[in-house]
């Protein structure tokens, strides 16, 4: 008997080990390094990484395209997985990795057309802007080269290699947030459509010409300010077929080709598939239902500085990662801190030692800022 309890105790025992190993081969291995140095073969001068006690990067650089340029490999460290699947979702190409679940929402965005028109953009860019694309593009590809045996844990489950990246999958990400954001279109083609069949008087009766975002938020000049006044706007007033499902995504134990797939069936990129229709379509829900994003500035008169005062929210949903990326930039003349998305260079939304600026979301444009702040750093060299 204690033969038998001594053999069950080792094979747990190797068991455990083999768990061990594998979680710490495939979970650990791949995350980012925040300290020691990597090489990156396209910088002029040596560029610092400072992470903060919440892991935003602090870059420090000798030259805009430098700095670009270790951005990019810093992002791809903490992102790649989510860089390339928005890349993927952009230029419709979910089913080269998850297969026919996705080949509605593939073909919805390869009609929208936003691979080709990001690869169109991408000839167009001023010189400024192209030094900028491609210095990021090289460091996020020096990550990719560098850890081809050492990728994220998504990368491992699907069995593939990211692409390398080029500046037009930073347009093309681009143009998804833009189609994320102004989601809209079904509403118009079925407005377009009643209109056609019924006319446009009687279609009128059907759908109204005012929308909830129509009117005055606060600040109605119809009502008497006591300080109580809000929105008149109801969010739950939006048409009907806003909050209908997206015809795309299909329900839950439904392939996308219409073909049930087997309830046990433990596939890990039917698993995959199925999280990242969820995130796809809980995106446009979450933006749909909102009262949408906003920002407003306080004059300096008003405020206990003298200092004007600004905000600027963002509604988009909460997930883990997030959309938006924390980063601070530091170069000659340059000193900016704000977000970014995965994907793309330089600053979004931020401040500089001068400005702020802010936006409601929509598609987003490329410019560069800067800021100064002190920090707590844990240093990483690239050279």
């Amino acid at each position: 008997m204690r033969a038998i309890v001594r053999v069950f105790y080792w094979i747990f025992a190797i068991l455990v080990i083999a768990a061990a190993a594998s979680a710490w081969w495939y979970i650990y291995r791949p995350l980012p390094q925040i300290d020691g140095s990597a090489s990156l073969p396209g910088l002029e001068h040596e560029v610092t990484v400072d992470r903060d006690i919440w892991g935003v990067p602090h870059i420090r650089a000798a030259s805009v395209e430098d700095l670009a340029e270790a951005q990019g490999y810093v992002m791809a460290q903490d992102r790649l997985w989510q860089m390339d699947l928005l890349r993927r979702a952009a230029r419709g190409q979910l089913s080269e990795i998850l297969g026919p679940r996705t080949l509605l929402i593939d073909r919805e965005f390869r009609t929208n057309g936003f691979a080709g028109a990001a690869e169109r953009d991408a000839t167009l860019l001023d010189p400024e802007s192209r030094k900028v694309m491609e210095a990021y593009a090289r460091g996020v590809n020096q990550y990719i080269k560098q850890h081809k045996k050492n990728l994220p844990l998504e990368f491992s489950l699907l069995h593939y290699e990211p692409r390398l990246w080029q500046p037009s999958a930073t347009l093309a990400i681009s143009a998804y947030m833009y189609r994320t954001l102004t989601d809209t279109w079904k509403r118009e083609l079925n407005r377009a459509k009643v209109a056609e069949r019924a006319g446009a008087d009687r279609a009128k009766d059907l759908f109204s010409e005012e929308a909830p975002m129509d009117h005055f938020v606060v600040g109605d000049p119809k009502v008497i300010d006591d300080g109580s006044q809000r929105s008149a706007a109801d969010p739950g007033d939006e048409d009907d077929d806003d909050m209908q499902p997206d015809t795309v995504l299909k329900a839950k134990g439904e392939a996308s080709t219409g073909a049930p797939t087997a309830e046990s069936e433990p596939d890990l990129t039917a698993a995959l598939s199925q999280s990242i229709q969820d995130f796809l379509e809980e995106s446009k829900n979450e933006i749909r239902q909102g009262l949408g994003s906003n920002n407003w500035v306080v004059s300096g008169a008003h405020t206990a500085t003298g200092k004007p005062l600004l905000a600027n929210d963002t509604h988009l949903e909460l997930s883990i990662p997030s959309i938006w990326y924390e980063i601070h930039l530091t170069a000659p003349g340059w000193n900016v801190k704000g977000f970014t998305l995965p994907g793309a260079p330089m600053i979004i939304i931020g401040h500089n030692d001068r400005i702020a600026w802010a936006s409601p979301i929509t598609a987003p444009t490329f410019r560069i800022f800067t800021l100064r702040r002190s920090i707590r750093p844990r240093p990483m060299s690239i050279a």
